[in-house]
């Protein structure tokens, strides 16, 4: 699993602000079984540890993992979590069906793909993978270099750029976004690296614009907009007419102006839901005890980052299509209302 850096460390400076750590980084929770029985937690599993698998280190995916697995190790006796960066949805899928992890976050898209054999997954269906929650809107954020004459995603053709990490949920989104400008992406000069890199090439002057997918606010976007010369650009209406009716997960969207510095408009775009996803193989109590105290400890991580301000317990089965939830999440929703028996 990949060392927690320099982000990483942020985030348990903020949970400890909050109460979510201590000092130390570890959790502040004095939970004890008495205590979290008394919660209502199954807890009929014992020292379960999870692999909570995220996304890069300057998307949102990370520290919402760090932030949610220490909170989970500290509010549940019986469970030990950490979290690690990977390269996103696809990676993320493919860790859980080969058990090298027991907890990940992808987008709709990927998670589809995954679960029917398709695309990365082609012929390998995941159909043991299981949902947990649908948590947030992921964004598309089209950002160019400020002077290198792209105004429109049209413009990319021929030129730099920078669809996101080889197998990740953004390169795939990238891909829907150059089809529906009629582009493909043997059209532009392709560089397949993460966020963090992106904004380096940008700044260097190395590339002309790039693709993030990732919630507000995104310190990958913050940081293109604040040191690389960036600005975001709309996706036209056409475009996004046909991403959302060719595709099902997909959801027209706006950024709200003002989310960045210098922002003063709304960017119309397109998103899609981040989802909490594990395996079958996990003990439904456990299942069931993480979406509890996850839902029923909001204002725990109220602060933390402000991607937890969009979560809402009813929109946990956007985007999720036919996957399945997993049974012990079912047994939860089912009690609050928000699925059916």
């Amino acid at each position: 699993m990949k060392k927690i850096g320099f982000i990483a460390i942020m985030v348990i400076a903020v949970m400890s602000m909050i109460g979510c750590v201590d000092e130390t980084g570890q959790p502040a929770s004095d939970s004890t079984g008495e205590n979290a029985e008394a919660k209502g937690y199954l807890q009929e599993t014992d020292n379960y540890k999870i692999s909570f698998t995220t996304g890069g280190e300057t998307g949102v995916l990370y520290p919402l993992g760090a932030i949610m697995s220490d909170f989970w190790s500290g509010e549940l006796p019986n469970v030990e979590a950490t979290s690690s960066a990977s390269n996103g949805s696809t990676q993320n899928l493919t860790f859980l069906s080969q058990g090298e992890a027991e907890v990940g976050l992808t987008m709709g898209n990927v998670l589809m793909e995954a679960y029917h054999g398709e695309g990365d997954f082609e012929g390998e269906p995941y159909e043991d993978v299981r949902v947990l929650a649908g948590l947030h809107q992921n964004y598309d954020y089209i950002v160019a270099r400020e002077g290198s004459g792209v105004e429109s995603v049209k413009d990319l053709e021929g030129r730099d750029f920078v669809p996101g990490a080889t197998g990740s949920g953004t390169e795939k989104v990238s891909r829907l976004i150059l089809d529906a400008y009629g582009l493909s992406i043997d059209d532009v000069n392709a560089s397949f690296v993460g966020f963090g890199e992106a904004t380096e090439l940008m700044r260097n002057k190395q590339i002309d614009a790039a693709i993030i997918s990732s919630g507000i606010p995104a310190s990958a976007v913050t940081e293109a907009l604040s040191t690389a010369d960036g600005k975001l650009l709309d996706i036209d209406e056409e475009q996004r007419d046909k991403l959302v009716e060719e595709n099902s997960f997909y959801i027209k969207s706006e950024i709200p102006a003002g989310t960045y510095d210098g922002q003063e408009e709304a960017v119309k775009t397109t998103s899609l839901q981040n989802i909490l996803v594990t395996d079958a193989s996990m003990p439904d109590d456990v299942a069931y005890d993480l979406v509890k105290s996850f839902w029923e400890n909001q204002e725990q991580m109220e602060g933390s980052h402000g991607v937890f301000d969009e979560f809402d317990v009813e929109n946990v089965m956007l985007g999720t299509g036919e996957v399945p939830f997993h049974p012990g999440a079912k047994k939860y929703y089912e009690e609050q209302g928000v699925l059916e028996e």
